[in-house]
């Protein structure tokens, strides 16, 4: 999971793709994976005062 910030609240989707990129980019799963985890879910979080957006991906091994 990555938590953003927007300063604007039409922001708050982009701020929840960024933070999805940031996952990826990082490898935020790799440590998961290596324990055993097969399916791993990815939330990007993302608030503007109290409003909030959240944005899933799924992250599955190929066999």
């Amino acid at each position: 999971m990555e938590i953003k910030v927007s300063k604007t609240y039409r922001g708050l989707e982009e701020k929840c793709d960024e933070a999805l990129r940031q996952i990826e980019e990082q490898r935020y799963d790799e440590a998961l994976r290596e324990e055993g985890y097969e399916d791993i879910l990815k939330y990007g979080v993302a608030f503007y005062r109290k409003e909030c957006m959240v944005k899933s991906a799924s992250a599955q091994i190929k066999k």
